[in-house]
């Protein structure tokens, strides 16, 4: 009986790349920078590639390692064809061993490049938001590029996420794993040391704070209608976005000039630190798929209301099952200037919720993150000492 042949420890260690659509500032850039740093400390090679940069993020994103196949955003759908011939043209060239895709543009693009590329790269599809959230045509593609043979696994970021393909193939379905986010090492370091300065009871000015894009999918008018039923509470909205101007016409209309603030886009930093110093954090999203600000006001010990919807209910919930924040019904918002007073004037209950908030920021480490993903690799034989599979033609990244 012949015998195995030994690893050959001159052998170039796997190579996995992620990938995204475009690089504009968020948390899936952020994740994906921080589990290809952990996976690198663990002898992985690794890249970050995007198909193009969003307005002006070419220079910052080229920073941070990420680069681009295309110089500018592609907008128009004939475009994009281009773009797939540009991914194949990539495979090709640099032949990785594992490329994890995120955005639903390049999940289907990087599945079916890499089934027409024959490189042997395995790809692992991931979905940070429910299938519904996702363009129609972009879903009947995802239906039948995500069974390709070359797609190994289908990530998702909570089990609510994951639900959401329950109508996709079996074979689709089969890959499916959730694997639910974290804070970047960086921003849990900062996070804690911000959170062990901050004082330990309420500020007296009832002090409420939201953090996102100013866009339909944050539903920051419930909140700001809500405030109308909340005194003397202030409130501070921090991100930009195109609904700014109809948000400052609510503010307007309802006579809330005064209470609520729109602050605009903030460094993160100086943002963890205004978080820290509101009483209360809000986020009535329609829809999330796993909120890193979430996660962010929880490791700052703040109280969470959240909006009633699977994805943010199983964010506030523990591994014990426990709810650790306050969940109220969308368009109520009278539900939800409810649940904001019973925290700000009453400090039993105050201190009840911080606890619980606390203890389930520490629930989600960066370290255990980057071992679910390193775990992931193990199980498709892609490993960093040259006892896995890997592919053997492949070249540096171009």
């Amino acid at each position: 009986m012949s015998r195995a042949a030994a690893p050959d420890p001159s052998a170039a260690p796997p190579q996995v790349v992620f990938a995204i659509t475009h690089t504009e500032p968020g948390g899936l850039r952020e994740i994906w920078q921080d589990v290809a740093h952990g996976l690198r400390a663990e002898g992985y090679r690794t890249g970050l590639v995007a198909l193009y940069p969003r307005d002006r993020e070419l220079e910052e994103a080229s920073g941070e390692g990420w680069h681009f196949l295309r110089p500018v955003a592609v907008r128009k759908a004939w475009a994009r064809l281009g773009l797939l011939w540009a991914v194949i043209g990539w495979l090709r060239r640099t032949r990785p061993d594992v490329v994890i895709t995120g955005m639903p543009l390049c999940n289907v693009l990087f599945a079916l490049a890499s089934t027409v590329a024959r490189t042997g790269t395995r790809v692992i599809l991931s979905h940070h938001t429910a299938s519904s959230t996702y363009q129609p045509l972009l879903n009947r593609i995802d239906r039948w590029t995500g069974c390709r043979s070359c797609v190994v696994g289908v990530i998702s970021v909570s089990n609510a996420v994951e639900a959401s393909f329950a109508g996709w193939p079996t074979r689709y379905r089969a890959k499916q794993v959730t694997i639910h986010n974290s804070l970047p090492e960086r921003i849990e370091r900062l996070a804690d040391a911000i959170a062990f300065t901050r004082p330990g009871g309420l500020s007296g000015q009832g002090r409420i704070i939201a953090v996102g894009r100013l866009s339909a999918q944050k539903n920051h008018p419930q909140l700001i209608r809500a405030m109308a039923h909340l005194l003397p509470a202030r409130l501070e909205i921090i991100g930009a976005g195109e609904d700014e101007a109809d948000l400052r016409g609510l503010i307007t209309q309802l006579g809330l000039d005064e209470r609520v603030t729109l602050s605009g886009q903030l460094a993160r930093e100086e943002t963890l630190r205004r978080v820290a110093q509101a009483d209360v954090f809000v986020q009535v999203s329609l829809f999330e798929g796993h909120s890193l600000a979430l996660i962010e006001a929880a490791r700052l010990g703040l109280p969470l209301v959240v909006s009633r919807v699977d994805e943010q209910v199983e964010g506030i919930t523990d591994a014990q099952g426990q709810l650790c924040g306050i969940a109220v019904p969308l368009g109520d918002d009278r539900a939800l200037a409810t649940a904001l007073s019973s925290l700000i004037e009453d400090t039993e209950a105050y201190h009840m919720w911080t606890q619980r908030s606390a203890r389930l920021g520490q629930m989600r480490s960066s370290r255990a993150l980057i071992d679910r993903y390193a775990a992931l690799m193990a199980e498709h034989g892609v490993l960093p000492d040259g006892h896995g599979r890997h592919n053997p033609n492949r070249k540096a990244m171009a």
